[in-house]
């Protein structure tokens, strides 16, 4: 299979999950729920970026004439999966810089409250000011975080699909 032909399911597949997984979150973000951290909005990114590394990697395997390695698909399947990753942090950072300039003051208010809900007697008498510093790293840290996380993930499913999939010459 030509390499080029590749890169571009790679990118046509990682745009896709993408959108995808920016739709999702326009829809919580226009429901109010995009400060919810739960389980089933992680649940639901990791579907989306299974199910982009999925199609892509058998699409590669239908364009090679049904055959396609295990390399193969753990390029496809990384490379898909970054994809997906830049277009979820272009989202992040048009949402918290430019559609809520105020997003990390509320987050850090929503943690805030959470924490204190979860565990009332180790935060007995600290007060917002003094949990804040605590919290402010995330301005910055969440980013290597999803990009971790995002490539950490699509490499274990690629691997998965790759294993199932992969047909040798």
């Amino acid at each position: 299979m030509e390499n080029t032909n590749q890169k571009k399911l790679i990118y046509q597949y990682g745009l896709l999950s993408g959108a995808v997984a920016v739709a999702f979150e326009i829809m919580r973000f226009s429901m109010g729920i995009h400060y919810v951290n739960d389980g089933i909005s992680t649940l639901v990114w990791m579907l989306i970026l299974f199910g982009g590394v999925l199609a892509g990697s058998l699409a590669i395997k239908n364009n090679n004439s049904g055959l396609i390695s295990l390399n193969q698909t753990l390029k496809s399947g990384v490379g898909i999966a970054l994809i997906y990753t830049l277009v979820i942090l272009i989202w992040t950072a048009i949402m918290v810089n430019v559609l809520e300039p105020t997003f990390w003051d509320t987050a850090y208010e929503v943690a805030y409250e959470v924490t204190k809900e979860k565990d009332p007697e180790a935060m007995g008498n600290v007060s917002f000011e003094d949990f804040k510093p605590f919290v402010t790293w995330l301005e910055w840290g969440v980013y290597p975080i999803i990009i971790a996380s995002r490539l950490f993930f699509g490499f274990i499913f690629s691997l998965v699909v790759g294993i199932v999939i992969k047909k040798s010459e």
